[in-house]
């Protein structure tokens, strides 16, 4: 038996309008560690969202290889959470129902090559994060090549001087097809109960079950392979919260993100950034 998706709301859908709009001309451009003219776009692009907020950013270069971002920016409270994401994506592929290039809703989903990882996940947060006061202190790690292994970012990340992080955030996070959502948690703190709290009081108020896992997210190239795990992360509490699921597809033909999924994640994520902004 298929599982019953939820409905998306008013708010999921004015979220894929706003998506669609920003993922069209990145994607147009093809942002993959093979065409540094369509990289360098979504990279200048991610940038100048990020300084239009307040962010100062920085970059750090490995010999040729696409920089990693670091955007910096103080707010309320003692307290620093930690992003990560990267700005390439994979390569278009074969078997295709639409132009993986060309964001295209259809069935409930948005399709494209991105959608789901990473410049979609980032791009609902970027667009989160606009016109929004009172949140903490936030430090944003975004690579430019995520998707070939991160050689540069496996150089540059351990040299990094970054604030002290309570919290890193990971890219993405999923839910079930029947919208179940997967909470995936490591290493509490006392500052934990409030972030869980803030999340699954919102899963609840939309009809949502939570499953807290005690891992990280799956990686294609291994967790022990991932930059921002193992140089990054370290001993400091990890969260997985956002929009995908099982038929998200990552790295595979039709990749796409669910629409019921968006407005909840991003309330599940300013949540989680005006609790810690508010805790002691």
């Amino acid at each position: 038996m298929t599982p019953t998706t939820p409905e998306p709301c008013a708010r999921d859908m004015a979220l894929v309008d706003a998506l669609t709009g920003v993922l069209a001309p990145l994607l147009a451009d093809a942002p993959t560690t093979d065409n540094p003219r369509g990289l360098g776009a979504a990279r200048a692009a991610v940038e100048a969202r990020l300084r239009a907020m307040g962010f100062d950013v920085t970059h750090h270069a490995a010999a040729d290889r696409p920089p990693v971002l670091v955007a910096v920016r103080r707010g309320a409270g003692p307290h620093w959470i930690g992003l990560s994401g990267h700005y390439d994506v994979e390569l278009g592929g074969d078997g295709w129902t639409s132009d993986p290039f060309v964001p295209t809703c259809r069935e409930g989903r948005l399709y494209g090559r991105g959608t789901a990882d990473n410049l979609g996940p980032l791009l609902l947060r970027l667009i989160a994060l606009e016109g929004v006061a009172r949140l903490p202190s936030l430090v944003w790690v975004l690579q430019g090549e995520e998707e070939i292994g991160s050689p540069a970012a496996h150089a540059i990340y351990p040299e990094l001087r970054l604030p002290p992080v309570a919290l890193w955030l990971e890219e993405t996070g999923y839910f079930e097809l029947d919208g179940r959502q997967r909470v995936l948690l490591r290493r509490p703190s006392p500052l934990t109960q409030i972030w869980v709290d803030a999340a699954l009081e919102l899963a609840a108020t939309a009809g949502r079950g939570v499953d807290l896992h005690d891992r990280y997210l799956n990686k294609a190239f291994g967790t022990h392979r991932c930059p921002f795990l193992t140089h990054l992360v370290g001993d400091s509490t990890y969260l997985a919260i956002g929009p995908n699921d099982p038929r998200s597809r990552i790295h595979g033909a039709d990749e796409s993100i669910p629409h019921h999924n968006l407005a909840l994640s991003e309330a599940q994520f300013l949540a989680v950034l005006r609790a810690t902004a508010e805790a002691a």
